[in-house]
């Protein structure tokens, strides 16, 4: 890699959500792939979180949050205006040198963070709104959850996993690539510990293996009808809380156009709003994003 020198296709949108004055998202592309310095960011950078799928690794530089979608796209928030934006967007481009420059020096962190959608989440609570958690709802704790905001033991009624991954990183001498390899944890030998031990471990990626069917939906009421978001579509709307157009959600969660369009009209349809903010907002409101 040569490194990044300039970036593109700049756009300043409104966002639903502010912090005092700043109330602007920015989105652009630069010039290169950066998808192979994520491991090096998540070592390097604070408030930082590497997903799985779709793959993009959130975190903080400096005061404003920062996504960056794989190979060359960027959303980044809240920004005073113009003049801020994209004085950050040539502070993101001369940070992404510095770790292609000194990585050499950095030892990376490849943990990923499988995200579940709410909806699945909810499968699993009681919906008692209980709140032993530390949230009000069951609701609010899923919405964490699917962020990496929440731990899965905070919750008492979870129910207990029956098998788990054990995730090794190795270096391919045929490729020179860095690759993942997951295999059962008894396989590995190693011993997952449970949540009231005394010893201090690292917890691997949870694989649910229950007999039951997953909901494929979260249900809701407005006014007496009720309604339910897909999976699919409660990832459509957080990429909408974010800014994205319609032709950059497809491109992330590799779709046609077509079908993010459809998936836009259904949730517009069942949140009963007329457009992408008012979306926001509901969204915002349960909890979600």
């Amino acid at each position: 890699m040569s490194g990044f020198n300039r970036f593109y296709n700049f756009s300043l949108r409104s966002s639903s959500i502010s912090i005092g004055d700043r109330c602007w998202f920015a989105h652009f592309k630069v010039d290169g792939d950066f998808s192979q310095l994520f491991p090096f960011i998540q070592s390097t950078a604070t408030d930082v979180v590497h997903y799985e799928l779709p793959e993009y690794i959130q975190f903080r530089l400096d005061d404003i949050i920062c996504a960056l979608y794989p190979p060359d796209i960027v959303v980044s928030r809240l920004f005073y205006g113009r003049e801020h934006a994209l004085g950050f967007a040539q502070r993101l481009i001369d940070y992404l040198n510095e770790l292609e420059v000194n990585k050499s020096q950095i030892k990376p962190d490849f943990k990923k963070l499988c995200r579940l959608h709410v909806p699945e989440i909810l499968h699993f609570l009681p919906m008692t709104n209980c709140g032993e958690c530390g949230f009000r709802t069951c609701m609010a704790f899923a919405g964490a959850l699917s962020r990496g905001k929440a731990k899965l033991i905070m919750c008492t009624h979870f129910p207990e996993p029956v098998a788990a991954k054990i995730i090794y990183i190795i270096n391919d001498q045929n490729s020179g690539k860095i690759r993942n390899i997951e295999v059962d944890s008894a396989l590995a030998g190693v011993m997952i510990s449970k949540p009231n031990d005394d010893q201090s471990v690292t917890q691997p990626q949870l694989d649910f293996k229950k007999g039951t069917k997953r909901s494929t939906g979260l249900m809701g009421n407005r006014d007496g009808i009720i309604f339910k978001i897909s999976g699919r579509e409660a990832e459509v709307l957080r990429l909408i809380t974010e800014g994205f157009t319609n032709k950059e959600i497809a491109q992330i969660l590799k779709v046609s156009h077509n079908t993010v369009k459809s998936h836009v009209v259904h949730i517009f349809n069942k949140l009963g709003v007329d457009d992408r903010t008012q979306a926001a907002v509901w969204a915002a409101q349960n909890e979600l994003i």
